[in-house]
Parts: structure tokens; sequence; C-alpha cells
């Protein structure tokens, strides 16, 4: 492993610099009191730059111009945002080149390092650039991660037609049984809160209810509903139901990501059923009871398959989950697990990157989720078997200190796409969400996006009742 303590002259870019070095790890790593790693951005133009890189004994120099054609040409602030956004851009592609050159590996995406691939391809179609070849040439990313990412965009096209007046529901119950070892997320055990059930349902319901005014007194129409978590269906029958009958409005798609197994029983699925929900989640992460029980999941895997079995009495489109290198999982055992995902034959398989977030167990007990060689072959798998099988690509998303740098891609059978996860992942519908930790977006143009944040936590939620449905009645009543 290389060592260096990385020193840069441009502070408003370091966090970003550091997501290229952490894409490295293990060959590299950045630590105090090591060799200086120095990167200096110079402007020698208007549009002009030179970013330089210097390491022991060996030095880079790049330089690189603003292209114009991502510039908008009225909007000041929206110019200097995209003005910004490609000396970032730019800068960290030098970045990469030398820890490449440095280190020998090339890594699947290159330099890229956000979250959304796929926006950034649609965006350059829309101006006309080949995206392919500014993905493979100028980012460094991989031919065979460019066709994924090209894939995925052409089968979205259909869902880009969002009009003006349309918006999408999200309604966030952040509660769960018990805590999985790979989660960070801000979601409460069912055990510890089981008091702020009703509270907490009581102010959801008045903030879903003043949701569905603001729609009608805006004349917007509602595109999905979309119901998540932590894990919606851990809440009690009555209490759960309150929620998803308040939810329930004319729309394309209604969505409850049910998730968990141990969470889903047939009062619930008729719950669902009886109020129009479409589309449900049944997430066994994995078919392998061993891991089932090291990650935390209070399932048994025969209790995927009843659940299964009980949802299939009903209309509604199943979303499943897995997750590649799960802690002491092989090839063979993901294999095994994607064999069986597939004959369930359920409408939607997203195969997700194990992701080591702060917080999480794994992360703080230093598990090695690093083999490239393994992540590779599972992600490949997954894909040559799933795309053979009748499934297509048609959503992604990228996370921090994933498993060889790779993704989350989730796949589906004709014609039946997740409508809120494209317009989620491609922010191409706003959001009117509802509950604590929830997010609402609004899109004012293509080059502008507010964003308003309820509190985290259910405790702070209920204690704000009242700021929180007045800063939502501002905030969709905001002028262009």
């Amino acid at each position: 492993m290389i060592k260096f303590d990385f020193i840069c002259t441009n502070d408003e870019f370091k966090n970003d610099y550091m997501d290229i070095v952490r894409a490295f790890y293990p060959y590299v790593s950045a630590e105090e009191g090591a060799d200086k790693l120095c990167l200096s951005l110079e402007r020698k133009n208007e549009f002009e730059y030179v970013c330089e890189i210097d390491f022991k004994d060996k030095k880079a120099k790049e330089s690189f111009c603003i292209d114009k054609r991502f510039l908008p040409s009225c909007d000041d602030e929206q110019y200097q945002i995209k003005y910004r956004a490609q000396i970032k851009r730019n800068s960290k592609v030098a970045l990469y080149d030398f820890l490449s050159n440095l280190t020998g590996v090339k890594l699947p995406y290159g330099s890229l390092t956000g979250i959304r691939p796929t926006k950034l391809y649609h965006e350059l179609i829309e101006k006309g650039i080949n995206a392919d070849e500014y993905f493979m040439n100028t980012l460094k990313v991989s031919e065979e991660k460019t066709s994924l990412v090209k894939d995925i965009c052409s089968n979205q096209r259909e869902f880009y037609g969002v009009g003006q007046d349309e918006i999408d529901l999200f309604v966030n119950i952040p509660i769960c049984v018990s805590r999985c070892v790979y989660c960070s997320f801000i979601s409460a055990q069912l055990d510890k809160v089981k008091k702020l059930v009703t509270p907490y349902t009581d102010l959801l319901v008045k903030e879903i209810e003043l949701s569905k005014k603001l729609v009608k007194s805006l004349g917007l129409k509602i595109r999905s509903v979309y119901i998540g978590g932590g894990t919606p269906t851990s809440p009690d029958e009555k209490n759960f139901e309150r929620v998803v009958r308040a939810a329930a409005v004319d729309c394309r798609e209604y969505t409850v990501e049910a998730g968990r197994p141990d969470t889903i029983n047939s009062e619930k699925l008729r719950i669902m059923a009886d109020a129009g929900v479409t589309r449900i989640s049944v997430n066994p992460q994995t078919f392998n009871q061993k891991t089932l029980d090291i990650i935390g999941r209070k399932h048994t895997v025969k209790d995927i398959y009843k659940v299964y079995d009980e949802a299939r009495k009903y209309s509604f489109d199943i979303n499943t989950d897995l997750i590649a290198m799960l802690p002491e999982e092989k090839f063979d055992d993901f294999k095994y697990s994607l064999d069986c995902a597939l004959k369930l034959s359920p409408e939607n398989i997203t195969v997700h990157t194990l992701a080591l977030k702060k917080g999480s167990t794994l992360k703080v007990e230093g598990y090695d989720n690093t083999s490239e060689d393994t992540a590779n072959r599972m992600v490949d798998y997954a894909r040559d078997t799933l795309c053979g099988g009748g499934y297509s690509p048609y959503y992604m998303y990228k996370q921090k200190y994933m498993s060889g740098n790779l993704e989350n891609v989730g796949y589906c059978k004709s014609k039946k796409a997740c409508i809120y996860n494209i317009d989620i992942m491609e922010e191409i519908c706003g959001i009117m969400a509802n509950g604590a930790g929830g997010i609402s977006k609004r899109l004012f143009s293509k080059d502008r996006l507010e964003r308003l944040a309820n509190p985290k936590g259910i405790e702070i939620y209920l204690q704000r009742e009242e700021k929180i449905l007045k800063d939502k009645e501002e905030f969709f009543s905001l002028k262009c």
C-alpha cells in the first residue's frame, strides 16, 4: 500500500479529491505524517486551468479547458455552478490519472465517483456530445461500464417525458425490527420506539394530508407513491393501514417497500391490496441462512418463500434485492442466491454491491470488502444471467466505499420498471416527501433543483410538527 499525506491548494474540491483517493483503496491510503502528495490548481485564463501533482520523484501536469457546451447562457448562478463542476471534474481526472499510473490500477468507473453516472450520460446526449467517447476517453470509464450506463439510459428514455405538473409522493417510516450489520440509515428499532409509533403515525398522516392538499391547490398530479424506510411494514397492522390508506391516490404506481419477510403477513398484504398498492418489495439480500444470521436479519430462508407464495395471491409487482460481497460469502454463495431469486421470477431484481458506510457495524468492526475479483465476478454473473433471463438494467447508482468501486443496478422484466426508482435516481421529477428524514425536491429547471429536509429522528420530528408543516407549505409555494 502506498501511503501519503494529501495536500491540495483548493479546499473547495478537497472532499471530491478524497473520493478519488478512497476509490483506490487498498492500493493507496491518505495518512497524516506520510510523504506529501501535493495537488495545485492554477487558472491560466477565463477558460483554461493547469493541474499539477507532485509526490516524491513523480510529477504530473495536466491542462484542461472549460467546455462551453456545459455552460447555461442566461442564469448567472447556474453558470457558476456548472463552471465549478467542470473544474472539479477535470482536476479529478488529473488526480485519477496520476494515481492510476502510480499504482498500475484502472478503476471500472475511472474518475467518476458521483452517485448518478446515468444522469451525466443523459446530460451529454442532450447537449449533442458523444457520451460513450466522453465517458471512456475523458473520464476514463471502462468500455464495459460505459456500455452498462448506455443500456440503462436507453431503457429509461420512455420515462423521461415528465410533465411540469407531475410530482412523486414519498412517505418515510424509519423503523426496523432489527438493525442489519451493513446498515447506516437513521432508523429506529421497533422495540425501542413502540410508544412513539402511534404519535408518529398521527403526525405522518397529518403531513400526508397536507401534501395532498398542496398537490390539489397547486394543480399538480401525483405520478407515483413510494412508502419507504426503514422497513415500512414494521409497525402494527392498525398504524400501518392508516398510513397506507392516507397515501392512496390516483397515480401510475403505488409502491410499498415491505422489504423484510419477517414483517409481512397475510393481513398486511390484504391491507396493501385493498388500498391499491401496485408494487411491493420482498428483499432477501441472500438465500443463505448462515449469512442471514451473520448480517442480523431475523427471518429464515423459508420465510422468504412463504411471503412470496402469499404475495402472489395478489396482483402486486414484486421487487427483490440481493447484496454482493456479504460477510463470509464466496462467489458460489452469491450465485446460489441469484439463481434462487430468478426462480421466484420477481418483476424487479436489484443487485447491490456492499458499501461499508460510516456508522455500520461492519465498518466499525473493520470488515474487508475489497476483493475486487470476487466482487466483479458476482456483479458480472448477475448481469449476464439476468439479461439472459429476460431482464434489462433500468436504473443504477453508486456509493462510497463499495466493493470493487462498483455499483447497484436494478433489473426488470419488460414493461415492469419501477417509476419511482428512475425518478429519484435521475432527478427528473419533483418529490413531496413526508415523515422523519424525508427530503422534498422541486425542479425549477433542468439546471436548478431545490431541497427541503425534514428532521431525521422520530423524536425530533414529533417535536417540530408546526415548523415541518409550515416549511412544507412555504417551500411548495415558492415561485420559480
